[in-house]
């Protein structure tokens, strides 16, 4: 673990958060699933170590180790929590707090297995976002267009991403108070869905994975 990937998977974190702080805001879920992508495009274009990206291509390419996905859990859940923390000194929490208690609730009384396959199935779009969006050069047409895709796909469909959970849970607890075990819970049976659907399809679609973007 490297400084310069903690501080990468911090920001990688906030970046996220933003997707999703922006998701709250809009009240229609197609219209906020589009835009969720924000935090999306930041971590394609300026830091990569975000957790269901890290495993994918620990499996398809090789180039992330598991210790990675140590360095990218916890330094997105950083990011996610000061994001949370400094939002919730301001008058955004308010304008979120209707919908954020209904996402936060929900995302804590959820049963574990259900929690494993949300993430499973969120693991499974945004590792296709990934590998689809390795096979195209940066910021290209085709690459936005099925990240965008896939990305929008799986917020649209209420699947869970562990590390925009850490920003809607930590928002929650900060806002509603904290329920540790819950907590605990939550983000444990989502990152073994996370894990779990990310290196399946990152071993499955290895080898149309190109050494070169198309």
């Amino acid at each position: 673990m490297t400084k310069q990937k903690f501080l990468s998977a911090i920001m990688v974190g906030g970046y996220i958060s933003l997707g999703a702080m922006t998701y709250l805001m809009i009240p229609n879920t197609m219209v906020a699933s589009l835009f969720f992508a924000t935090g999306i495009f930041l971590v394609f274009n300026f830091n990569n170590m975000l957790f269901t990206r890290v495993c994918p291509l620990t499996a398809a390419t090789g180039e992330y180790k598991p210790i990675d996905w140590l360095c990218a859990w916890v330094g997105n859940a950083v990011g996610a929590f000061l994001v949370a923390s400094i939002a919730h000194f301001s008058r955004f929490e308010g304008k979120i707090a209707e919908r954020l208690q209904s996402v936060g609730q929900m995302k804590l009384d959820d049963s574990f297995i259900s929690l494993v396959i949300m993430g499973f199935f969120c693991a499974v779009l945004v590792s296709y976002a990934v590998l689809i969006g390795k096979k195209f050069k940066a910021g290209s047409f085709p690459q936005i267009f099925f990240v965008w895709l896939f990305i929008t796909a799986f917020v649209f469909c209420g699947f869970d991403h562990v590390v925009a959970n850490m920003y809607y849970i930590s928002a929650y607890s900060l806002a509603f108070g904290v329920q540790p075990l819950k907590i605990i819970l939550s983000l444990a049976a989502v990152t073994i869905g996370n894990i779990i659907g990310g290196l399946l399809i990152g071993t499955i679609e290895k080898k149309h994975i190109p050494d070169q973007p198309l």
